[in-house]
């Protein structure tokens, strides 16, 4: 779908044409348009930092957190650390399409997955709530920071920026 995406874009036509025949799309960038791509791409975090960040977290928390809940063991942390990303996407562009964060659904469904996972035998209900917690940490933080950048274009468009 990207790569359909970035042809369609490349080719400069619309995708309605008329009577078959593709029309060239001329249209200018508006200077809203440019002001706000201009804003969103102002400050951006090195994607090294970023990911090298996310990865030391990552291995704190994992060493971490089965010290202090014994049930729950290294790789059901690190699988959460895996998947949230993912997770955090879908949260973070659905709550930029509907002002709706699903944090808590994707941190329920963390507590039935790892719960199931681990067994009741061995602490699932604890290894559910840890991993849960560490899940929607991830996830709600994405839903907080396209709501906060959805403000700040709003704010510096309204005039008061």
């Amino acid at each position: 779908a990207f790569y359909e995406m970035y042809k369609e874009k490349k080719s400069k036509s619309l995708p309605v044409s008329n009577n078959g025949a593709p029309v060239a799309a001329e249209e200018a960038e508006s200077f809203d348009d440019k002001r706000r791509t201009e804003l969103f791409l102002k400050d951006q975090i090195p994607k090294r930092v970023a990911i090298g960040g996310y990865v030391i977290i990552a291995a704190i928390t994992t060493g971490c957190l089965p010290l202090i809940i014994p049930q729950l063991k290294w790789y059901h942390i690190l699988v959460a650390y895996v998947f949230a990303p993912i997770l955090a996407f879908c949260n973070a562009y659905g709550c930029g399409l509907t002002d709706w964060s699903l944090a808590s659904t994707y941190g329920k469904l963390g507590i039935f997955v790892f719960g199931a996972w681990a067994g009741a035998s061995h602490g699932g209900v604890l290894v559910g709530l840890a991993a849960c917690g560490v899940m929607m940490n991830i996830v709600g933080t994405a839903a907080d920071l396209m709501q906060e950048c959805a403000s700040a274009v709003r704010y510096s468009f309204a005039g008061n920026g």
